[in-house]
């Protein structure tokens, strides 16, 4: 009878840890990386969105193994390494310290081992990205020779989450008297300056209709490299820009919708029509840039850098068209569609004997003409609607 007892015991601790275990990747890692989805994106493109597959590839490994070819190096990259640790254990430690998040001090009930299982777990799930370049990159510096680097590196990954492991077990196990030590808080900015409204709302509000965006960006990018490998016609790059343009309509949308009504604060600012137009092509300025940089990247070579620069700067213009649009009158999101597909084939042909320049230029004198006019009277059918 009391083997059957202690077999039933086992099972609920079983049961009980791995309830516990979903709930701390709920409540942070889940947490972590919705709220970091920006950052991985932007990371993302960094490290591989400009470059080609097979560039990208023969790049990081050259990285790899430039980390393990000297101890410097190797320095440099666990320095990296570590500062991706610091970010994940401040954000673990903000999460234990959230008024609704008190309760998990309650798991100062279980064993010290228990403990320590559980937030080794949360730690590696959102040490993971970090945990596979960096094993990837001790592996590469074993292949080669390099032995004691390569076992730095991977000794140096194994401290960071055991050390931030202990850390996070510390904080639940001193709520009775005050820790000897605390980690410093580190935040870039604070304050949000105006241009970077709309970009810290597509990075936050809007991360999930963003990051599906440049990823569908990007891949027509790299699905024409990948097709044409033999030098692609100029005529094919300018046709999928405009549909990378095309693209991105759905952005304007959320702008407008969030500059408009979700802050009607800054109607009441004392701002020009200028700057305010200004943060919305400042914004298109930066989104855009992920595409310039793999044009000039991977297609210098069949299109100058002029004819480059001409198609960065129609998709700046034809995003701001787009914007102007939503600020006139009955403008339903049938008509706006609609638009979006007459542009983008009335440009294809025009493309053909109008110089580039021309029409993004016309495009941009038609949205400021039509957001000088259509401004203020925007303002009085939201006043109307409200």
């Amino acid at each position: 009878m009391n083997a059957y007892i202690w077999q039933v015991i086992k099972i609920l601790n079983n049961t009980h840890f791995y309830i516990l275990n979903n709930l701390f990747a709920s409540l942070i890692v889940t947490r972590y990386y919705k709220v970091n989805a920006g950052f991985f994106l932007t990371l993302f493109i960094v490290l591989f969105g400009i470059m080609s597959g097979a560039e990208s590839i023969l790049l990081h490994h050259a990285l790899m193994s430039a980390a393990t070819s000297s101890l410097l190096y190797t320095l440099a990259a666990i320095a990296i390494f570590a500062l991706y640790g610091y970010k994940c254990l401040s954000f673990s430690l903000k999460m234990l310290n959230l008024p609704e998040n008190n309760f998990l001090y309650n798991m100062q009930g279980l064993s010290n081992s228990r403990q320590l299982l559980l937030l080794f777990n949360t730690i590696m799930a959102m040490y993971l990205p970090i945990m596979l370049y960096g094993s990837i990159t001790a592996y590469i510096g074993f292949t080669e020779n390099h032995y004691l680097t390569a076992t730095l590196i991977f000794t140096a990954l194994l401290f960071i989450c055991c050390s931030s492991t202990y850390i996070c077990f510390f904080r639940l196990n001193t709520t009775w008297k005050q820790p000897i030590f605390s980690l410093p808080t580190f935040v870039l900015s604070k304050k949000k300056k105006y241009l970077f409204f709309l970009l810290h709302y597509s990075l936050d509000n809007r991360k999930g209709a963003f990051i599906t965006i440049k990823i569908i960006s990007l891949s027509l990018l790299q699905f024409m490299v990948a097709l044409n490998n033999d030098k692609p016609g100029r005529e094919n790059i300018c046709f999928l820009i405009l549909l990378c343009i095309s693209t991105h309509a759905l952005l304007p949308l959320y702008y407008t919708r969030f500059i408009e009504h979700d802050m009607p604060l800054l109607r009441n600012l004392p701002l020009p029509l200028a700057k305010r137009y200004s943060i919305y092509i400042f914004t298109y300025a930066l989104i855009f840039l992920p595409e310039l940089l793999f044009l000039l990247w991977n297609e210098s070579s069949v299109l100058p850098v002029a004819a480059i620069l001409s198609l960065y700067t129609l998709s700046i213009c034809r995003m701001s068209l787009f914007t102007s649009l939503q600020f006139l009158k009955k403008m339903t999101t049938d008509k706006y569609t609609s638009v979006i597909f007459v542009l983008f084939f009335v440009t294809i042909v025009l493309l053909a004997s109008v110089n580039i320049w021309f029409v993004a230029f016309s495009e941009l004198g038609a949205a400021l003409i039509i957001f000088a006019t259509s401004y203020y009277s925007y303002e009085e059918d939201i006043n109307i609607a409200g």
